[in-house]
C-alpha cells in the first residue's frame, strides 16, 4: 500500500470525482428517458447511449470504492486514478469528474516521488 502525505486530500477528489460522475450518468439516463433537460454534453456517445451510460456507472461504482476503501476492491494508486479518469470522461461524459481524478492522480504522483 502506498501511503500519501496528502490522502485525505486524494480520497476526497477521488469521491468528489466520483459524485460529479453519477450526477452526470443520472442526466443521461434521465435524458435518455426524455425526463431532464435536453442534450448538455460536448462528448457525442461512442456505441448505444444506454450502453455507454451502464459502463459509465460501473466506472463510477469502481471510483466510489476506490475513494471509500483504499487498497480494498483496487489499489489506491495515482495511475489507478489517471485510468479512472480517462474511463471516467469517455462512459460518463463528465470532464469535471475527470479533472478531479485527475488532480488526485496529479498529487499522487508528485507525494510518491
Amino acid at each position: 500500500m502506498t501511503k500519501y502525505r496528502h490522502e485525505q486530500i486524494i480520497k476526497f477528489l477521488v469521491i468528489l470525482g466520483g459524485l460529479v460522475g453519477l450526477a452526470f450518468i443520472i442526466i443521461g439516463f434521465l435524458q435518455y428517458l426524455e425526463i431532464a433537460l435536453p442534450e448538455y454534453t460536448i462528448i457525442p456517445p461512442l456505441v448505444d447511449p444506454i450502453l455507454e451510460l451502464l459502463v459509465g456507472l460501473v466506472v463510477v461504482v469502481i471510483t466510489l470504492l476506490v475513494g471509500i476503501k483504499p487498497d480494498d476492491p483496487i489499489p489506491f494508486h495515482w495511475l489507478v486514478f489517471f485510468i479512472l479518469a480517462v474511463l471516467l470522461v469517455v462512459f460518463g461524459g463528465s470532464v469535471w469528474a475527470c479533472a478531479c481524478l485527475l488532480i488526485a492522480g496529479l498529487i499522487g504522483l508528485i507525494d510518491a516521488t
